[in-house]
């Protein structure tokens, strides 16, 4: 008889993460995350899914489309995580190839990785030397410049326009990215609205691209989408 009972109580933990997996992935899915390929799975044995919750949640989809954003590889996983009331304490992960559109302003980043609380988790997002050349050529096409050339050095950016050759630096001025060159005025390069969930920090350049720190606050996120509540 213990036998029996030590096969059903294995078999619930094995079969429940099964039997929720796509029930989740559906209720991701209604809650407006739109993807190509989308999988949700939780930890097998996980006591806590008798009470509706889970110590993670796992996100992987392929072209996923989050509001503003579109990414062609996500990784998320959630922690501590409600099912009944979808919120969540933290996140980890990574999504590569995501495209951002920030104060109407769109820009390409090779990948950004998370990783904390859920409203305060860090965010380090990184654009190859490509992406970052072509961020500076369209922020410089709106404010009515045209760089003949824009090439990342050490420390900063190697600019032309002409015959006319000039180095500049991106930072993090006022919630924005700027670029700063030593000749003329700053030039913002990609800026969250007052109302965005994220926020950033510092940057970095270096000739393989530019490194952005900066802060999500995944609660908002989340709250933005249907159905939606986020963290607790």
């Amino acid at each position: 008889m213990a036998f029996f009972v030590l096969l059903v109580g294995l078999g619930v933990f094995v079969v429940l993460p099964a039997v929720a997996s796509p029930l989740l992935t559906q209720a991701v899915r209604d809650m407006g995350v739109q993807a190509e390929h989308l999988k949700v799975t939780v930890h097998t044995f996980d006591p806590a899914l008798l009470s509706g919750r889970a110590g993670t949640l796992r996100v992987e989809g392929r072209n996923v489309s989050l509001g503003l954003a579109t990414v062609g590889q996500l990784d998320l996983t959630f922690g501590r995580v409600s099912i009944f009331d979808r919120s969540f304490e933290s996140l980890a992960g990574r999504l590569e190839d995501v495209v951002v559109v920030a104060g109407g302003v769109r820009a390409e980043a090779m990948r950004v990785e998370v990783d904390g609380p859920a409203d305060t988790a860090r965010a380090t997002g990184h654009f190859d030397a490509e992406q970052s050349a072509a961020m500076v050529a369209l922020a410089a096409e709106r404010a009515g410049l045209t760089f003949d050339e824009v090439r990342l050095v050490d420390g900063g950016l190697h600019l032309r326009i002409g015959s006319i050759d000039i180095r500049a630096g991106i930072a993090v001025d006022g919630g924005a990215l700027t670029l700063h060159p030593e000749q003329g005025l700053p030039i913002v390069l990609l800026q969250p609205a007052a109302s965005d969930p994220w926020r950033l920090i510092e940057a970095y350049v270096s000739p393989s691209g530019v490194t952005v720190l900066g802060m999500v606050d995944a609660t908002r996120l989340a709250q933005r989408m249907p159905g939606g509540t986020g963290s607790r």
